[in-house]
C-alpha cells in the first residue's frame, strides 16, 4: 500500500510542477506565501533542490528494496516505483534553471503588504 501512495505522490509531482513552473514564469505567485516574488521563487528553487535529491534517494532505495524483496510481483512494483522517483529528479533538476532569475534578498527589499 506504501509503495502505492509513493507512485501516486510522484506522478502527481511529476505533472505539477511543469504547469507551476510555467505559470511562475508567467508571474504567478501562491496567495498564500508571505513575502514578495524573490523570496517566492528562492522559496520554489530550494523546493525544486530538495525534491531532486528526494527523488534520487528514493530511487536508489526502491532498486535495492527490489533487489531483496522475494515476494513475486514486488519487485517490479519497487522497480516502477524506484524509477518514477528517478524521473521526478530528472524534471525537478531540469525545470530548476528554467525559473526566473530573481535576486536573493534579505526582505528589507521587499512590500509590507501584497494587494
Amino acid at each position: 500500500m506504501i509503495e502505492l501512495i509513493s507512485i501516486i505522490a510522484s506522478l502527481a509531482i511529476c505533472i505539477l510542477v511543469p504547469i507551476e513552473v510555467r505559470r511562475i514564469r508567467g508571474g504567478w505567485m501562491r496567495k498564500s506565501f508571505v513575502g514578495g516574488r524573490a523570496k517566492f521563487i528562492a522559496s520554489y528553487r530550494r523546493q525544486l533542490t530538495l525534491l531532486t535529491w528526494m527523488g534520487v534517494v528514493f530511487g536508489v532505495l526502491g532498486i535495492g528494496l527490489a533487489l531483496i524483496e522475494t515476494k513475486p510481483g514486488e519487485t517490479t512494483v519497487k522497480s516502477i516505483g524506484a524509477a518514477i522517483w528517478f524521473v521526478v529528479a530528472g524534471i525537478c533538476f531540469y525545470f530548476r534553471p528554467t525559473l526566473p532569475d530573481a535576486p536573493e534578498t534579505d526582505g528589507a527589499q521587499e512590500p509590507a503588504a501584497r494587494k
